[in-house]
């Protein structure tokens, strides 16, 4: 058995166990680890230790500062050839109760931009940090996501960072127009608070050697035949991944669903030593590849601080057992969402090496000292 202790300012309770093939690690919650079913990095640490984020994001546009802004709400605004030409100036992000105070109810955001010319491989992400209560967002009159539900069955979602795929083919050469509606229903409303607003990409993509991000199959249904390779998925949903599936036309939706993907790997590719990267996924998964489960995260019962509410902090990356990746693969995931927003919400999510596994790590803890007991846990798990 070995201990490993680390003092932080505002966790001095915080160590980790390693015992035999398990780890388990102590802070505000405590979660049970097997090193041939599910290797974890942990992105929540004890505050005032240090922030970390599972995106490597590089800026591509920045859309912080003025936006055009009106009360009211018409759906001809999300059109780029609607008149905003008396329409107020509003700071993004910024509670519009500043400017007007008091008002609640529904309201309209608007911004131009150019986007520079990027490599076609690159997935493209909108980040508009948190948003009170309700959004919908429009890129040059398509709409491309939406958060929380409006009235008449109202959901708020104001605590939710809001993360959109955008689609190359709505992107124009040159002028864009975003639009954004938003409904608050008390209190602060619109863009509350956000570090990063703009258009960006996940450099930490570039460590994956088989990027699994794009379309998935997806379903609510509950058929425990869904693992099985052989199983016809044609009649589910397809969304994107990595997204959560209230973004995706699953407002309000918790309880259990499922994804399926099915890949083909190059004949070249060296299919031993590999690790799947699943991203972040809320709150706890299953995730089998081939028919066989390779990770799961789940309740340890027997420890009153942890619980499924902790899980969806924690950062997949599972070993693939050897001879297990075929040319031909199938990739399935039961996640079980228990409230706000829920699936494979945040990547990267794909297969690479033991090599690049490392490096992906040494690149998520490159702002930590090399006391940080994240360092310590990886040094006793991987090398």
């Amino acid at each position: 058995m070995i201990y490993v202790y680390c003092t932080l300012q505002n966790n001095p309770g915080f160590y980790a166990r390693v015992i035999s093939n398990y780890l388990i690690l102590e802070t505000s919650y405590i979660l049970e680890m097997h090193r041939n079913i599910l290797l974890v990095t942990l992105l929540l640490l004890a505050s005032g230790f240090c922030r970390l984020e599972a995106a490597d994001w590089k800026q591509l546009v920045d859309l912080r500062g003025m936006w055009s802004f009106t009360v009211g709400d018409d759906p001809l605004w999300a059109q780029p050839s609607a008149n905003t030409g008396d329409w107020d100036a509003l700071p993004v992000p910024g509670d519009w109760e500043r400017y007007y105070q008091g008002y609640n109810g529904y309201a309209w955001y608007r911004r131009t931009f150019t986007m520079p010319t990027i490599s076609s491989q690159q997935d493209i992400i909108l980040l508009l940090g948190s948003i009170d209560d309700v959004d919908e967002v429009f890129l040059n009159g398509k709409k491309i996501g939406q958060t929380g539900k409006f009235p008449p069955n109202f959901v708020t979602a104001y605590s939710v960072e809001r993360q959109y795929r955008v689609s190359k083919n709505l992107l124009n050469t040159g002028e864009n127009v975003i639009a954004v509606r938003v409904y608050d229903e008390t209190r602060g409303g619109g863009f509350i608070r956000g570090d990063k607003i703009g258009f960006y990409i996940d450099r930490n993509v570039s460590f994956l050697e088989f990027n699994l991000s794009g379309d998935w199959k997806f379903s609510t249904d509950t058929d425990w035949n869904f693992k099985n390779p052989s199983f016809d998925d044609q009649h589910w949903e397809t969304v994107y991944v990595p997204a959560s599936w209230e973004s995706q036309g699953y407002e309000d939706y918790d309880g259990y669903g499922y994804y399926r993907k099915q890949f083909n790997l190059p004949a070249e590719f060296t299919k031993n030593g590999n690790y799947l990267i699943m991203g972040k996924i809320d709150d706890t998964d299953r995730v089998y590849l081939n028919g066989q489960l390779i990770g799961q995260v789940e309740d340890m019962t027997e420890y009153s601080r942890f619980n499924r509410s902790n899980a969806y902090r924690l950062y997949r990356i599972y070993r693939i057992p050897d001879d297990l990746l075929r040319n031909k693969n199938v990739i399935a995931v039961e996640v079980m969402d228990n409230m706000g927003v829920g699936g494979i919400y945040e990547g990267p999510v794909g297969i690479l090496s033991r090599d690049r596994m490392l490096r992906f790590r040494e690149n998520i803890l490159d702002e930590t000292g090399e006391d940080n007991p994240l360092r310590i846990i990886f040094k006793l798990l991987f090398e």
